[in-house]
């Protein structure tokens, strides 16, 4: 087994390569770096925080914030400065879509490049906000592939977790062979929660005609190993870039050993509420993140 490597040195070099935005936000929203607008209304805000976005303003970004987010923006960029004639991003567990709308803004400001984006999200509710978020943020949704899916290892139907959408982002696949005897139902209640009947999609059809991802991203409560293993062969052929954010330390284990097998590069390996230091912030994550390239690629 592939030992865990020590705490990363996290290089934001990339950043040069980009500028910050500035301008008036408008009431009900929250912004981003590169001017990616968000509703308020997506996250469980509390009270006193929520109050200030019920007014529009102007903001002024010299850069993303230094929390927990910090690795998806670096690698995020780190890709677009990569990509070359066009950039493709997929999103497995995409929520509202933010991370494929700050992408889109990305390609823009720094080059011409066809920009192709592809989101999978099971929450019927993170779902629409998605859409809702792409034409907030001037992207036609239908110039994308955004699917309505939970990404698996296998393609088929799986029940799924739902509800709560703007306090709970952990909704997952759930593995109860109880469900499956559910003849005829649609959703039902399980563990105090919701549960719905849902579509899965497998790394071969999110991929399907396409020759080349410049940048997978996942955040899929769990299911990471499982969606990756099932596909060594698409990551190798397909795949120039990976960050799972992972969800258990037997997860860790087993993404290392895969990426392992196939002589990927591990760029960062940090484990569940591990500690890094950025710029000279100390920035504690919640999920853990592994971050692997292809070097065939």
């Amino acid at each position: 087994m592939t030992a865990e490597p020590a705490a990363p040195t996290i290089n934001t070099a990339v950043l040069n390569h980009f500028h910050g935005w500035e301008g008036t936000v408008p009431s009900g929203f929250f912004a981003y770096f590169l001017g990616n607008r968000s509703r308020a209304d997506y996250w469980a805000f509390p009270e006193d925080i929520r109050r200030l976005y019920d007014r529009e303003r102007f903001e002024t970004f010299s850069g993303p914030s230094l929390d927990d987010n910090i690795f998806d923006w670096l690698i995020l960029l780190e890709a677009v400065v990569e990509a070359r004639d066009e950039f493709t991003m997929v999103a497995l567990g995409a929520g509202w879509g933010r991370w494929l709308v700050a992408a889109a803004l990305a390609v823009k400001q720094l080059q011409p490049i066809p920009c192709r984006l592809i989101g999978v999200e099971a929450e019927p509710t993170h779902f629409q906000w998605m859409l809702e978020h792409f034409r907030d943020n001037d992207l036609d949704p239908a110039d994308h592939h955004l699917i309505e899916a939970a990404a698996s290892g296998r393609s088929g139907r799986a029940w799924f977790y739902c509800g709560k959408p703007a306090s709970w982002y952990g909704q997952s696949i759930i593995h109860d062979r109880a469900l499956d005897k559910l003849a005829g139902e649609a959703e039902v209640e399980y563990n105090n929660e919701r549960a719905r009947l849902v579509r899965t999609v497998d790394l071969a059809e999110v991929t399907e005609g396409r020759r080349k991802i410049d940048y997978l991203q996942m955040d899929v409560q769990g299911a990471e190993h499982e969606i990756l293993a099932a596909a060594p062969q698409i990551l190798d052929r397909k795949v120039k870039r990976v960050l799972v954010g992972t969800h258990s330390t037997e997860i860790e284990a087993e993404l290392r050993d895969l990426f392992g097998s196939l002589n990927w590069r591990c760029q960062y390996d940090v484990p569940i509420n591990g500690n890094v230091v950025v710029d000279g912030v100390a920035v504690t994550l919640g999920d853990g993140v592994q971050v692997w390239i292809n070097p065939s690629i």
